[in-house]
């Protein structure tokens, strides 16, 4: 009697145990805090119970919209309910390319502003990077957008892969990227790889890769089309090479000789930078960039200028710095200049 009297407790304990822990995980809730609404209103709100609420007047849930939803999850709302005043912002929507200093609470009141910052090779209108809280709503908020000097993909090219880069868009100015070529293939210099870097919005000459024991030979340059455009150059056309030079005060860089290969590609083409200057070419901007009557024109290095725009009382500044040209991004008032995005 003795051996089985202890089973027997056992074995009525063990089920009432089970019960209590069963009923401590599935508690209800209780009616949530004095003004807030729920729907349905009850008494008390069963365990993944899931309700709607909204607030007094004057009040709005802290999230967007003017009502939200909890759930009532082992005794405990989730979210809990929390009512603000209705002149205060809620976090604003995820924007791409954008991201938002966070508030402790969640919200912002009525005045408070709000931190953004763009990814990299975004920028926003006037380097403005807040926006205010004005009675509920976000007020000039700034807008992310792809800076002019920033690059888009890098090109794809024959016979190379990039490396070390993940896939993206948008790449900031002076961003590099590294070409490898396939196994097999080298650069024309015999290398097997080749960075190329992103400048004033365009991407520099990227690798030619060819089989080291298996050259492209030349053709004649009719072979190849077009013949390559070379700013501030002249060209001699031969049969089989073309001879470039640069007008005055440019300097070649590159080889001076270029021919045709038979796959249709031109060799390596040189450019003309300008020697101690930039030179500005109203021709190469979109219309109503600046006035039509311009030409082509050079700017000393470290100088600022004032060119008229479409309308004769409107200019827009051009600066010469490291021999790269930086055409600001306004047109302003003649007596605005000094603005920051006049210059």
């Amino acid at each position: 009697m003795r051996d089985r009297r202890p089973g027997s407790v056992l074995l009525l304990w063990f089920p009432a145990v089970l019960l209590v822990s069963a009923q401590t995980a599935e508690r209800p809730c209780q009616p949530v805090v004095k003004g807030v609404f729920v729907i349905p209103p009850e008494d008390k709100y069963d365990h993944n119970q899931t309700v709607s609420y909204s607030c007094d007047n004057g009040l709005k849930p802290a999230v967007k919209g003017w009502w939200a939803q909890i759930t009532c999850l082992n005794g405990q709302w989730s979210p809990e309910p929390q009512c603000i005043d209705e002149n205060s912002c809620v976090q604003p929507d995820n924007v791409p390319n954008t991201i938002y200093s966070s508030s402790p609470t969640g919200w912002y009141e009525n005045g408070k502003k709000i931190q953004v910052r763009c990814d990299k090779g975004y920028g926003t209108k006037s380097n403005l990077l807040t926006g205010t809280c004005i009675n509920g709503t976000w007020s000039s908020m700034p807008v992310c957008e792809k800076r002019t000097d920033s690059c888009s993909e890098p090109p794809q090219l024959p016979h190379a892969v990039i490396i070390n880069q993940t896939q993206q868009e948008v790449f900031a100015a002076d961003s590099e990227v590294m070409y490898q070529c396939e196994d097999g293939y080298t650069t024309e210099q015999g290398e097997s790889r080749k960075s190329v870097f992103c400048i004033s919005g365009n991407w520099t000459k990227g690798p030619t890769c060819i089989k080291p024991d298996s050259s492209p030979m030349t053709m004649p340059v009719s072979h190849c089309g077009n013949l390559p455009h070379i700013p501030h150059s002249a060209v001699l056309p031969g049969r089989i090479t073309l001879t470039y030079s640069c007008a005055g005060n440019y300097k070649l860089i590159g080889p001076k000789t270029v021919v045709c290969y038979n796959d249709g590609t031109w060799s390596e083409t040189p450019t003309c930078e300008a020697e101690g200057h930039c030179v500005l070419d109203p021709a190469q901007y979109n219309r109503g960039t600046f006035n039509r009557d311009y030409q082509a024109q050079n700017v000393p290095e470290g100088e600022t200028r004032y060119l008229y725009c479409y309308r004769d009382s409107h200019i827009r500044g051009v600066r010469c710095s490291n021999g790269i040209l930086t055409v600001a991004r306004y047109c302003c008032l003649s007596q605005d200049r000094d603005n920051e995005n006049c210059w």
